[in-house]
């Protein structure tokens, strides 16, 4: 057996490459993501990781509204808004917010961003972001980010074949200054609630 960018191929010719269908990249990407990464196609465009991303944050949105309202007993025909509502958002945010992290990766890692290498890096951040599926649970957050940061190094080390200190120095500057952002932007306490999203917040 003989390994390449984009799958596992044995002698018989047969290639092994990562799932792509929700199910089946959220699980390889939560328990085997070294496998999951090392096998992924480099070039299999932008369309299947960016679906996979809006359905983490489309379902993050939405359960967290519902699990807010059950907790707050504020049930209401405000939910019946969340769905679509979410859906937007998420459809809207996802391709920007994987671009952004993308080209800062590449900026951070050669220089700049280059044609070659974005495509790889958006695709391996759009399915490391699998990981964020538990952010709507209270207290997730704390799983999430560190392990998410841990799954989107592994990403980037094995999509683009780089040691662990370049990936880890390309990957947590980007995630740390955005996860900075969002704290100032929001305030200390509020920033610190989204990132712990405790019950009733």
């Amino acid at each position: 057996m003989r390994s390449g960018r984009g799958g596992e191929y044995r002698n018989d010719g047969y290639r092994s490459e990562s799932p792509e269908h929700f199910r089946g990249a959220l699980r390889e990407v939560w328990l085997a993501p070294g496998r999951f990464f090392r096998n992924l196609d480099p070039e299999g465009g932008p369309i299947r990781p960016t679906i996979f991303a809006s359905l983490v944050l489309y379902a993050n949105l939405v359960l967290e509204a519902v699990l807010q309202a059950v907790w707050l007993r504020e049930l209401s025909y405000s939910l019946i808004y969340a769905p679509l509502l979410g859906l937007v958002v998420a459809v809207i945010l996802v391709p920007i917010m994987l671009s952004m992290l993308a080209a800062l990766v590449l900026v951070v890692l050669d220089g700049g961003p280059s044609r070659a290498k974005f495509s790889p890096v958006y695709r391996a951040l759009g399915y490391a972001s699998g990981i964020g599926i538990v952010a709507w649970v209270p207290y997730g957050p704390l799983l999430a980010i560190p392990y998410g940061a841990y799954v989107a190094t592994v990403g980037v080390k094995e999509i683009l074949n780089e040691s662990w200190k370049k990936a880890a120095l390309a990957t947590l500057i980007p995630l740390g200054a955005l996860i900075l952002i969002i704290v100032i932007l929001a305030g200390q306490s509020e920033g610190f609630q989204f990132l712990v999203n405790p019950p009733g917040s």
